[in-house]
């Protein structure tokens, strides 16, 4: 492995090669394997991986997610995800049909599939991790390889992921880190500190708004709001994002005070491409969480707990918290951060975005609109 590179900078860099369709070695204990994004998987290295990489006994397999196989009517064996055997006559549009549920329709005859079940999936879960960070879709083409074969393409340039240290890591040791904050005059004569936040193991950047003079000695005004591309900047009818977003920037302003975290977890943590993805599967009857099923997502991919760090790098500790959504109280008082008063979000319920609501109310537990 690069010894020059702490495991800050090699997650980025693991990320940044899943989205740039390039392959990385995953591995321990004599156990090694090339991971390719699906997504992001060229023809090229499909043609290289056939007839270069391959060696006798390592039979390459997919992976998804246990959602995306079970709208396959895959064998799920280990609980979250499943493996694929790669038929030896097989295309490349195969495999990203078996990944991208936008071509389902183009290719509706895929299976029948055979579960690959030898030795662990952590191979494959690590990677699959990998390219929910990256914001691809879930779904990995896994060679295992042998360790002088990994050497060999370490030695080439490509990074390597020790699989230990991946699956005993604590998300919580991480902090917030601080790039860079400056003052913007915004009405009602009020002044916003905005300061830029990075996550140390993506290519992620939060945005913190202190607006007022806060006392932190009391509980603060808080909205933690997730980024909605769609919802705060195009003013879509579909969701109620932006909505809330308005309404909370009022209800600050009007106390005079209070904190505006925006995470850039689009979509719930899917990112804006996977987003217009669902969109087009919610055009066809799916509600938003079926949708990023069919995806091979879970219903809520965000760390919340993000939002906590910041806060506590900002001298945050109490707050009233802007939101309809339980989770959030959760997450917060799970991370060190006391949710003095849930104070709700009243929007307008509209014939666009009423079916969305009923779905978040229903099978996220979202509060509509009772305190």
């Amino acid at each position: 492995m690069h010894s020059y590179l702490n495991q800050q900078t090699q997650s980025i860099r693991q990320i940044s090669d899943l989205r740039f369709g390039i392959p990385i070695i995953i591995g321990n204990d004599g156990l090694n394997a090339l991971v390719f994004s699906i997504e992001t998987l060229t023809t090229s290295n499909f043609e290289k991986m056939k007839w270069n990489f391959s060696e006798p006994g390592y039979e390459p397999y997919i992976s998804v997610t246990k959602n995306r196989a079970n709208l396959l009517k895959i064998r799920v064996y280990e609980n979250d995800i499943a493996r694929i055997k790669m038929p030896r006559e097989i295309s490349l549009d195969w495999i990203k049909a078996t990944a991208d549920p936008a071509l389902d329709l183009d290719y509706p005859m895929k299976g029948p599939y055979e579960s690959y079940r030898h030795s662990n999936g952590n191979i494959a879960r690590i990677g699959i991790k990998f390219c929910k960070e990256a914001e691809l879709l879930p779904a990995v083409l896994v060679l295992p390889i042998t360790g002088h074969r990994a050497k060999e393409l370490m030695n080439e340039g490509l990074l390597y992921q020790n699989m230990s240290e991946m699956l005993t890591s604590k998300a919580s040791r991480w902090e917030a880190t601080l790039i860079s904050s400056g003052y913007i005059p915004i009405s009602n004569q009020l002044s916003s500190k905005v300061s830029v936040f990075r996550h140390p193991f993506s290519l992620s950047e939060h945005y913190a708004i202190e607006i007022g003079t806060l006392n932190y000695g009391q509980p603060i005004l808080t909205r933690i709001h997730s980024a909605c591309f769609t919802g705060d900047v195009l003013h879509s009818l579909k969701c109620d994002c932006g909505d809330q977003l308005a309404e909370s920037i009022a209800q600050i302003k009007q106390a005079g005070k209070g904190v505006i975290l925006y995470l850039n977890q689009e979509g719930r943590g899917i990112g804006l491409a996977n987003k217009m993805r669902a969109y087009k599967l919610q055009d066809s009857g799916l509600d938003t969480f079926d949708a990023n099923h069919q995806l091979g997502f879970e219903d809520d991919e965000r760390d919340l707990s993000v939002g906590a760090k910041i806060l506590m790098k900002l001298g945050v500790r109490k707050i009233n918290l802007l939101t309809n959504n339980p989770s959030k109280i959760y997450n917060m008082e799970n991370h060190g951060i006391k949710v003095v008063r849930r104070i709700p979000l009243v929007t307008k319920i509209t014939a666009e975005n009423e079916e969305y609501l009923k779905a978040k109310k229903e099978k996220s537990g979202h509060i509509l609109f009772q305190n």
